[in-house]
């Protein structure tokens, strides 16, 4: 990937070859591996259960397409013939799955598979433009093909993208896109490809504003590996900047009409902004943002917990795949090595790609996903929230490209060595290396399909737990069964799920308030529901409280010679007591008090 190249024209900017054996047999391939994938990730897409995050922003498509008043965050949106369409749903979040997912609504109806049908779709996409970009990369088309093997059968990519909207998976898809879009402007040098990319990166800023961490991360790979001869071609560099004038402001436009919804968001609520700087050094989950050496700890044992799968205890089992981070370390390594050791040969071109593109430096072509994925993990030890695994969603694909990328390298500059380690001699010819690491790859999908097959089974177990339990389908089918009343939410994680499960027939208020101690006018918000016997109140399970106003509300409601009566109470799979309903009766007539 070097600068000097940037403007060459290539007369083919699409893969060619396809006609060919060889190409058909690889579509093929490439086909076997997406409908594996769907299959993977299709079945019992009804589980787990509903989580929060994946309704909360597939709440305003439904509202959106029943027709009602639109839920919008901060009460910022654009108004078009009397209708609210949402511009954020978080202060960092957009409301691009929201739209996305009308479509899927209306097919489907008020479901999770709409919704996850569409995240697997999306995953989709995400496998084939890996495949693509890698194929760019690489020029080699078996190297594409390994990538999005590898990534079809890991858990990670797997179970995040069945709740897509749980981690914002859609930015992994557009993180991708725009490299692919990057990479094509230098390898065609049309400007199309330059405001695309563009467009794709104000897009996932959108999205999610944390994808600035891969466009820095993307940015900062190609400053590094391209560092030498930026400064002794800076006096070039600039002389280019200055002719291309014009691209550059259509770049820019591109990238602000990417992100426009951000912008206009902010100039009606500034919500990002007062989001990032008044959690800049301690974060809402109280994150220390200054403490860069743990943070950074932390983030690394999270991106290993990302390669092996360890972290779906939410599917009702903890299951470790050590060969996946193993298998990473392996390839980094052995690049390393033998990038100190072995001059790099020339590519060669025997699978099809166009030989008019520019010719990539393989030894830039192999650091730049590695050094992606390092810049990455250190740009998130900052965040406004936590540092939860799942920001790592923005990476699903990288790993894989690398190791598939890494291979690809290993084998193209491998030459035949000797090792003696006492009077044992091993002779490692290119054969036998060249088995070696097919037998590595059988045993790394082997294992990542195992861990899948087996989270399949825990999750067929468990139905989920805690917040992803399915118990939250049993209880929206008993409110949506209930005599018209008030519901009134009396914990997080509980109005959205119970909303769009009932298509919109039964919207639980929200009375806790998202501060971690009870806001003064609780009583007052409380008092008007309190004196309508009627209303029904949903609570999280004595230990999966997270806003806890138990306390607060016995306050209110016992002066009043009332009590707690619970109506219904609902269980994981386990049997374990998860979620509750309770309604005020006067006191000493309640038939089922809580304890």
């Amino acid at each position: 990937m070097t600068s000097q190249q940037v403007g060459q024209q290539a007369s083919q900017p699409n893969l060619p070859g396809l006609a060919t054996t060889q190409g058909k047999l690889h579509l093929l391939f490439l086909i076997f591996i997406l409908i594996s994938y769907a299959i993977l990730s299709l079945y019992q897409i009804g589980l787990p259960g509903l989580h929060y995050d994946e309704a909360f922003e597939a709440v305003p498509a439904l509202q959106l397409l029943l027709g009602q008043p639109v839920t919008a965050f901060r009460d910022s949106g654009i108004t078009v013939g009397g209708q609210m369409f949402p511009l954020m749903t978080q202060d960092y979040i957009g409301a691009l799955n929201t739209y996305v997912a009308i479509p899927f609504i209306a097919i489907f109806g008020a479901t999770p598979a709409a919704l996850r049908v569409m995240s697997v779709l999306i995953g989709v996409v995400t496998l084939w433009l890996t495949y693509l970009l890698t194929c760019y990369l690489t020029r080699n088309r078996r190297a594409g093909l390994a990538a999005a093997l590898i990534l079809a059968v890991d858990p990670t990519f797997v179970f995040w993208n069945r709740q897509g909207i749980f981690v914002t998976a859609i930015t992994a898809t557009i993180g991708v896109a725009a490299t692919l879009c990057w990479l094509r402007r230098w390898q065609t040098g049309k400007t199309g490809w330059a405001v695309a990319g563009a467009f794709l990166f104000g897009l996932g800023l959108y999205a999610k504003f944390l994808f600035l961490w891969l466009i820095a991360a993307l940015i900062g790979a190609i400053f590094v590996l391209n560092l030498s001869w930026l400064i002794k071609s800076r006096a070039a560099v600039c002389k280019l900047m200055a002719n291309q004038k014009a691209d550059i402001a259509f770049v820019g436009v591109a990238f602000l009409l990417g992100c426009w919804p951000l912008l206009a968001y902010n100039a009606q609520t500034a919500g990002t902004f007062l989001s990032v700087t008044e959690n800049a050094a301690t974060s809402y989950y109280g994150v220390n943002n200054l403490a860069l050496g743990s943070n950074l700890i932390e983030r690394l044992g999270q991106f290993v917990i990302v390669l092996n799968g360890s972290h779906f205890w939410y599917l009702g089992k903890i299951i470790t795949n050590p060969l996946s981070p193993l298998t990473f370390g392996l390839v980094l390594l052995g690049v390393v090595v033998f990038m100190a050791i072995r001059r790099t040969p020339a590519i060669s071109n025997r699978s099809g790609m166009p030989t008019s593109l520019p010719q990539p430096n393989p030894q830039k072509v192999v650091l730049f996903p590695f050094l992606v994925i390092g810049l990455v993990i250190l740009f998130s030890i900052g965040t406004v929230s936590a540092l939860w695994v799942t920001h790592f969603a923005v990476l699903m694909p990288w790993p894989s490209m690398a190791i598939a990328i890494g291979g690809w390298y290993l084998h193209l500059v491998f030459q035949p060595f000797t090792i003696q380690v006492g009077r044992l001699t091993f002779h490692i010819s290119r054969s036998r290396f060249i088995t070696i690491t097919w037998i590595g790859l059988g045993l790394l999908l082997v294992f990542n399909l195992v861990s899948v097959i087996r989270y399949h089974r825990a999750l067929t177990e468990s139905g989920g737990l805690s917040s992803h339990s399915d118990a939250v389908y049993d209880l929206s089918d008993w409110l949506a069964g209930q005599p018209a009343s008030q519901v009134v939410a009396m914990d997080w994680g509980l109005a959205a799920p119970v909303t769009y499960l009932t298509n919109g027939q039964v919207s639980p208020t929200e009375i806790f308030g998202y501060a971690w101690q009870p806001n003064p006018d609780l009583t007052a918000r409380l008092g008007s529901f309190i004196a309508k016997p009627s209303t029904l109140y949903l609570w999280r399970s004595p230990d999966e409280i997270i806003f806890d106003r138990s306390q607060e509300f016995k306050t209110i409601y016992r002066p009043l010679n009332l009590e707690e009566d619970i109506e219904a109470a609902f269980y994981e799979r386990s049997g374990r007591p998860i979620l509750g309903v309770t309604r005020l009766v006067e006191k000493d007539t309640a038939s089922n008090p809580p304890k």
